[in-house]
């Protein structure tokens, strides 16, 4: 998975200034506005490997923001089959 920097480096000029805030609102812990965010770039851009990045972002978004409402046994009661290591 690729970071949010390299996300908004490699984004297509006209999703720039979304990816720029998706950065802040992770910075922020607003992972559900950045999910949101990511979500808006998806449905705007074409079918590529950007788009599949910023699917992943998404995902990991949402992931994160179910860990900072209900603690890591959210993601154990979603089934989720990803690990992330958060640090």
């Amino acid at each position: 998975m690729k970071t949010m920097l390299e996300i908004l480096m490699t984004a297509p000029p006209e999703q720039v200034t979304r990816c720029k805030i998706a950065l802040v609102e992770i910075a922020h812990g607003h992972w559900d506005a950045a999910a949101s965010t990511m979500e808006d770039a998806i449905d705007e851009s074409e079918p590529g490997e950007w788009a599949f990045d910023c699917m992943e972002m998404r995902d990991f978004c949402l992931t994160m923001d179910k860990v900072k409402c209900q603690g890591l046994t959210g993601i154990e009661r979603a089934g989720s089959d990803r690990v992330y290591l958060v640090v």
